[in-house]
Parts: C-alpha cells; sequence; structure tokens
C-alpha cells in the first residue's frame, strides 16, 4: 500500500513540476487556478505520505519492541546425576599418564647410560 501511494505522490509531483516548468509566465488567471489547484494537489499528497511514513516507523519501532531479544529453548531443569567431572575416570587418566612418564624416564636414563658405557668401551 505504501509503494502505491508512493508512486501516486510522485505522479503528482512530476505533474506539478511538468506545468511549472511549462508555464514560467503566469499571466491568465485560468493558468493560475489549474496552478494553485495542483500545488493543494501536491501538498495534500505530501501531507498523506508523510503521515503514511510516520505510521510505518512507528509499527516498525513497534515490531522491534515486541519481538524478545532472545527466547528460551528449553525450560531449565535440575540434573538428576552429575555429569561432570567424572573422577575416577580423570584418576585413570592420570594414573596411565604418571606410569608411563615414569616409565619414560626410566628407560631414557638407562638407555643413554648403556649408550655412554658403550662409547667409552669403545673408546
Amino acid at each position: 500500500m505504501f509503494s502505491l501511494f508512493y508512486r501516486q505522490f510522485k505522479e503528482v509531483q512530476q505533474k506539478l513540476a511538468k506545468y511549472i516548468d511549462r508555464n514560467q509566465q503566469i499571466t491568465k488567471a485560468q493558468a493560475k487556478t489549474k496552478l494553485e489547484i495542483l500545488q493543494d494537489e501536491y501538498e495534500l499528497m505530501y501531507g498523506v505520505y508523510k503521515e503514511l511514513a510516520k505510521q510505518l516507523e512507528a509499527q516498525y519501532i513497534q515490531v522491534t519492541e515486541d519481538t524478545p531479544v532472545f527466547t528460551v529453548l528449553n525450560p531449565v531443569t535440575v540434573p538428576l546425576e552429575r555429569s561432570k567431572p567424572e573422577r575416577p575416570k580423570i584418576f585413570l587418566i592420570w594414573t596411565f599418564l604418571g606410569v608411563f612418564s615414569g616409565l619414560f624416564i626410566v628407560l631414557k636414563r638407562n638407555i643413554f647410560s648403556f649408550v655412554r658405557v658403550a662409547v667409552l668401551k669403545i673408546k
């Protein structure tokens, strides 16, 4: 509806502009009367256009105010069992890491000492 009225408003505006361009030196009362009629029609259309624009803006503001910023997807519930932290799993992981890192350190020392002894024997 607004775009249709906007087109009509532009047509009246163009009609008034063309009439003013064609009749620069108006001397007859008939021409002046027609100019006044066109200007009145333009002012009426302009007033209605401004009012429709205000209403459209007010509706846009109302929609943005009524629209929630966020929505709750699932209602809040209290869990029945603990999900985290899983203490037995954490304990097992760190135990295996400790055992493997200890074995790595012991083997590393033994291998380096074995290599050092082998190098000293060769010399």
